[in-house]
């Protein structure tokens, strides 16, 4: 039955300046107020079952969440301004036809759109209307029955309103929306940020020293101005209309190229425009090809969430000499794309006006390239969602477009401006660039220009015919990369415990962080490493965490994959050479990279992860710095992501076996979270309140001075083969004894100890920070000095106080934050104390040689900020790594307040407790086994 939906009447969000791209559209539109080149659109062939009120219900409340795609244009104080208008009638109707009589029912519904993209805008409704709520929609979808159980969903679009990035975020949204109705499950809230966040960050960043510097970058780039070059040799106006000619790679050619790009390091994407500059080069006989590359200029925080127009066009320059290879060719691509990519938003119409002045128009020269990294593949309630570009912009004279498909499948939509190709010339070219490509993939090492010339002279065949597509004898068939393509957890997630304790400490979280640094091996690649950090994003919500702060309320969400930054974002992962270091400027270079990437850290926009790859070229393993936002991860979290990290970078760089094969599945955060707050309320559970209740009715403890910084010393010891090291009791017995007559260690009631422990075994297999943290108080040694007497006395108390803490303690998190009943209760429990934490250190390495860097190596991660202000006397992690003969190394990591203890004090006492640890092992008790063992 079709939901039903309630009318809404949203209020328009105020005017906001126009970004640059929609200024330089609307010029464009103005300047030819006729022109229909700036209509965009796409369908999605639906076959399956197929819900249509539903579908309806999803493409309106969609299109809903974004109100500023239906705005006017104010020109008020000499600026253009958007001004968002409500949609009238506030229910959106989702317009229905039906070609299923027709003899080709799929190009018969292309036609009807074409049509529909043929119409320009009219801008005296648009621009200072008269009326504001008759302005035209620039936005709209409609739904064509094609056959029983086939549908294609078509979206059309002005650029002026959204670009292609944007179309994709909306996409994904209505399947998400159209399987949350379909399955009767509550809708996600919505991901999209404002266009304002859009208009603020280009006004901000134009402001900056960034743009001069960026500028100033292209200048000296393109110094030696290379000289156009045009396929058809000469340029025309854009018409209303582009001819297409679509030429799809079948999964054999698809391998081939993705297998030449992974040689070399890079991306089909390099591969593209790697094969594109060789084709014009020797097609038009210059040295050096210009193309004119799509970029989305999304780096702002929250511009990835925007569903609307900043888009850019750059240049590209890649010179083809007579003996380069396609490998070389590779490698000069990628290297300007990485350039591109880290100088984005300078705007494509300035560098034209800056660097090619006398060349008409105000776009930089070349034939445009557009790389698609969208998902193809939509999933609406189990019926697969194919998207199929239908136009994409102006063109003066050609364009490519590449997308890739999950199995390997690469379509590339030549577009060509009608004025100067005709349908077979358009094809000649298209077939031959393809053509191009992938024999270039097939023979990398052969010069480029030779083998292009031999295909269009037609003595250089493919080995599987002329047909682009049609593979070679024996190529076997891509196969879809490892890992889960499609997120399975997003929307709102409540406050895990962790996170409360954050929330309640009130201080700044932006950059609290925990890192780990890994050895890896030699020889890595960064195209595959980051594919595989995108991947584990994907499997681990944590990863795609956001978090929210509304005047001191906080709320939390998982993003889609498709507007995650460790997903979507290339800064992600930074590689940094270290060939030929020596140790000392290793660890200068691995210091300023842990602050560089704990200030990257942004858990408002979902930036939790970053990643920097230490390569120490093909012979010497690296080094690879997992850096997360404290709300994402824990010392499991580690664990899990670096044995995922090694299996699915084999997936990507070797073709190992696929990681969602051999990987357990992962995920259930917002499960847990579920559970959590569900035995908060449990009987058994709100049974302990008398213990909590206690220790509350103890008094509100004493209120040290805090402070930001602090003595950090590291000490070890070992624990020798047991069954079971009670390693809590045995550092809290030393703790005491340090304590005992030292107020500046206690608040005269006794230890008041805060306690954080790994997560319970019932926890899911997934990143984030799943620990569990409660309070005890211990009482001082009787004899009143520090350090006296036989420390056994002292154990066994010790160990029977933490014996009576109910169920390890992890009940206290969940009365104090997810029980409002209880929570009012536990609101007087004394908040500072010493602060006390086991993990666990991530395995050593493996056979495949990855695993955890040498400790030492580890000192160069303290970045300051990456944990809370001291607020206690002392600050005590311990890390513990199991050995081989059953024992566990445990590496002490001390941080004394320096507003209470000096350097040389702070060390005396670390020692002492340490000494006081080893005293105890060779004759302990009997082990309390009240704790896990570490």
């Amino acid at each position: 039955m079709p939901p039903t939906r309630t009318p809404l009447a949203p209020a328009a969000p105020p005017a906001v300046d126009l970004t640059a791209a929609q200024a330089h559209v609307l010029a464009g539109q103005t300047a030819a107020p006729s022109y229909a080149g700036y209509n965009v659109g796409q369908y999605i062939e639906l076959v399956g079952p197929l819900d249509t009120g539903a579908l309806e219900e999803a493409v309106g409340r969609t299109l809903d969440e974004a109100p500023w795609l239906r705005f006017s244009v104010t020109s008020a104080g000499g600026r253009f301004r958007q001004a968002p208008v409500p949609a009238r009638p506030p229910v959106r109707r989702l317009p229905r036809l039906d070609t299923s009589g027709a003899a080709d029912p799929v190009a018969a519904a292309v036609d009807l759109v074409r049509g529909q993209l043929a119409c320009p805008p009219r801008l005296e409704l648009l621009i200072d209307p008269v009326r504001p709520d008759a302005v035209p929609d620039l936005a709209g979808a409609v739904l064509v029955t094609t056959g029983p159980r086939h549908h294609l969903l078509v979206q059309y679009f002005h650029q002026l309103v959204v670009d292609g990035y944007g179309v994709a975020l909306l996409s994904r949204r209505i399947a998400e929306r159209y399987t949350a109705l379909v399955g009767g499950a509550p809708v996600a809230p919505s991901p999209f940020a404002p266009v304002s966040v859009l208009a603020d960050a280009e006004r901000a960043y134009t402001a900056s020293a960034a743009h001069a510097a960026d500028l100033a970058a292209w200048q000296e780039r393109y110094a030696d101005l290379p000289d156009p070059v045009w396929p058809a040799g000469r340029t025309a106006p854009a018409g209303d209309t582009a001819l297409r000619r679509t030429v799809p790679l079948d999964p054999a050619d698809g391998a081939v190229v993705a297998a030449a790009a992974r040689a070399a390091g890079v991306t089909w994407g390099e591969a593209v425009v790697a094969a594109t500059a060789a084709h014009l080069a020797e097609r038009t006989g210059a040295r050096e090809a210009t193309l004119a590359l799509f970029a989305t200029a999304r780096t702002a925080p929250g511009t990835l969430r925007v569903p609307g127009t900043a888009l850019n066009v750059l240049p590209v320059r890649v010179p083809v000499g007579a003996g380069d290879t396609f490998r070389t060719l590779l490698g000069r691509a990628a290297a300007e794309l990485t350039f591109l990519r880290g100088h984005q938003r300078v705007r494509g119409e300035e560098l034209a006006r800056t660097l090619w002045p006398a060349l008409p128009g105000t776009r930089v020269p070349g034939p445009l390239v557009n790389l698609r990294p969208f998902e193809s593949e939509l999933d609406f309630a189990g019926t697969r969602g194919h998207v199929v570009s239908l136009a994409s912009g102006p063109v003066d004279d050609l364009s490519v477009s590449a997308s890739c498909h999950p199995d390997g499948r690469l379509r590339l939509d030549f577009d060509a401006n009608p004025a100067l190709y005709d349908a077979a010339s358009l094809a000649r070219y298209a077939d031959g660039c393809a053509a191009a490509l992938v024999a270039l993939a097939r023979e990398p090492d052969r010069a480029a220009r030779a083998l292009v010339r031999g295909l269009a002279a037609g003595t250089a065949g493919r080995p599987g015919g002329g047909r682009p597509g049609a593979g070679s004898p024996g190529s076997g068939p891509g196969r879809r990369p490892g890992g889960p393509e499609h997120d399975t957890e997003t929307g709102a997630l409540p406050l895990l415990p962790s996170a409360h304790r954050l929330r309640a400490a009130h201080a700044a979280v932006e950059r609290l962080h925990e890192s780990v640094l890994l050895r890896v091996p030699a020889g890595l690649r960064a195209a595959p490493l980051r594919q595989a950090l995108a991947a584990l994003a994907r499997r681990h919500p944590a990863l795609r965490l956001a978090l929210r702060r509304t005047e001191g309320i906080w709320t939390q969400e998982i993003r889609p994959a498709v507007s995650a930054p460790a997903v979507t974002d290339p800064g992600t992962l930074r590689r940094i050479g270290v060939a030929g270091r020596t140790g000392a400027e290793r660890d200068g270079l691995m210091s300023d990279a842990a602050r560089a990437a704990a200030a990257a850290l942004d858990p408002g926009t979902a930036t939790v992860l970053r990643a920097v790859w230490f390569d120490a070229g093909p012979r010497e393993p690296g080094r690879l710095l997992l850096l997360g936002h404290q709300l994402s991860v824990d010392d499991v979290t580690w664990q899990l992501l670096g044995d995922e990290l090694s299996a699915l970078y084999g997936e990507f760089a070797h073709g190992e076996h696929g990681a969602d094969e051999v990987l357990p599945p992962a995920g259930g955060l917002a499960a847990w979270a579920a559970r959590l707050t569900s035995e908060a309320q449990s009987t058994a559970r709100i049974s302990e309140l008398p213990h909590w209740s206690a220790l509350a009715a103890g008094g509100a403890g004493r209120a040290w001075a805090a402070t930001e910084g602090g003595h950090r010393l590291v000490t070890a010891l070992t624990l020798p083969t047991g069954d079971g090291h009670p390693l809590d009791a045995l550092l809290l017995t030393a703790l005491t004894r340090l304590a005992t007559g030292r107020p500046r260690l206690h608040d005269g009631t006794g230890l008041l100890v805060d306690l954080e422990l790994p997560r319970p075994g019932a926890a899911p297999r997934t990143a984030g920070r799943l620990t569990s943290a409660h309070l005890v108080r211990l009482p001082l040694d009787t004899t009143g000095r520090a350090g006296s007497g036989e420390p056994g006395p002292t154990y066994r108390r010790v160990a029977r106080d933490l014996a009576a803490v109910p169920d390890h303690g992890q009940g206290l998190d969940q009365l104090r934050h997810l029980n409002p009943q209880t929570a009012a209760r536990l609101s007087n429990l004394p908040g500072c104390a010493i602060r006390y934490r086991r993990r666990t250190v991530p395995r050593a390495a493996g056979a495949d040689g990855w695993g955890p860097a040498p400790a030492p190596e580890w000192r160069a991660l303290d970045v300051p900020g990456a944990s809370l202000p001291l607020a206690g006397p002392l600050e005590l992690v311990a890390d513990t790594e199991a050995l081989p003969d059953g024992g566990a190394s445990v590496t002490l990591r001390w941080r004394w307040s320096d507003l209470l203890f000096g350097p040389d004090e702070a060390r005396r006492l670390a020692e002492e407790a340490t000494q006081t640890v080893r005293a105890l092992l060779p004759e302990r008790p009997e082990p309390a086994r009240d704790h896990p063992s570490p």
